[in-house]
């Protein structure tokens, strides 16, 4: 979900920079299709369930300009293949998984702080400058979701509800803040008398109604495998607070504007995917010790450590950042 989310730019960069009326589909898998079904400047969503066959020949009907190839895998070669039939151009992104293996494996940065929507807009440079097409960096405005943020004009009106958002889920375990952490967590906001808003899918049901019977005298509300897409979208947009680790809804956030903690484990902001162009209040929270041998990897599915890099920010320190973002953005 967070990588279909960091595409949103490239939409609109494609409207800027293409002359005439332009027409933009969007291919993803079915069950990403609620980040951009409604999505500004997108004419028609394709989802698939396992591979392109299933809409290739629907697709080669319409008939397209141009193929713009964000994913950079097998799947969408076969796309791209088929599509050359009708003279189709394809761009595709540079993924820098090479730049990515040295850093995880040698701690080697040629990467040098590139934020993976830098790299997709740079796929468009065929068509001139991307960031100078959108008015330049202050102007592109972040990310963008179908679910528009409930600010009503005013920097601070999202934060209405006074509520705090937890997302409990993650891809990978080396992703996920652990559960001994949510319960401290947990217990400083409802002994303040803090509203909260637990959200995730089916995976994370369990243990979020494991936290709500552990909390039950506190305002505490499950919405993890029951809310779709857009509701979550919603509950983030007026949360007053978003922790999450390194996952679509802190993707999710960043695109609402929400002041966040973001708690990184495994993986690390170096790689390129970390929030873009988040609320200026957002703090992020890196493992402490070792100095070196991070990331562990690509997605959080590893941790070469023997304390994992989840454990390795604290409750207390996710909690202190927690307390500050809520004094810098209290109405």
């Amino acid at each position: 979900m967070g990588d279909v989310i960091l595409t949103s730019p490239v939409v609109r960069a494609l409207h800027a920079m293409l002359e005439g009326e332009v027409e933009v589909h969007f291919l993803t898998k079915s069950a990403f299709a609620a980040a951009v079904e409604g999505l500004p400047g997108v004419h028609q969503v394709w989802t698939i369930d396992k591979t392109t066959a299933e809409v290739e020949a629907a697709l080669l009907e319409v008939g397209f300009h141009y193929v713009i190839d964000l994913h950079a895998n097998a799947r969408s070669g076969f796309i791209k293949r088929a599509l050359r039939k009708e003279n189709t151009l394809d761009l595709t992104v540079d993924k820098k998984s090479l730049d990515k293996i040295l850093l995880v494996r040698f701690g080697l940065d040629r990467l040098r702080g590139e934020h993976v929507v830098e790299r997709y807009l740079k796929t468009l440079s065929p068509f001139g400058s991307a960031l100078s097409a959108l008015g330049g960096c202050d102007d592109v405005g972040g990310l963008a979701l179908p679910v528009a943020a409930p600010k009503e004009g005013s920097e601070g009106a999202h934060l209405d509800s006074g509520r705090v958002v937890l997302a409990l889920g993650a891809a990978h375990e080396g992703k996920a803040i652990p559960k001994h952490h949510w319960r401290a967590i947990l217990t400083h906001l409802t002994a303040q008398g803090r509203a909260v808003d637990l959200i995730g899918g089916p995976v994370e049901a369990a243990l979020a109604s494991e936290l709500v019977a552990l909390f039950e005298d506190g305002d505490v509300k499950n919405h993890c495998g029951v809310a779709s897409w857009s509701e979550t979208f919603a509950v983030i947009g007026k949360g007053a607070l978003l922790v999450a680790g390194d996952t679509g809804a802190m993707h999710a956030g960043a695109a609402l504007q929400v002041p966040m903690v973001v708690v990184w484990g495994c993986t690390s902001p170096a790689l390129g995917m970390g929030p873009w162009m988040p609320h200026p209040s957002t703090v992020q929270l890196e493992p402490e010790g070792p100095e070196r041998n991070r990331p562990c990897s690509r997605l959080g599915d590893r941790c070469r450590h023997k304390v994992k890099c989840p454990e390795r920010v604290s409750p207390e320190r996710t909690i202190a950042a927690m307390e500050s973002v809520l004094k810098q953005t209290a109405p």
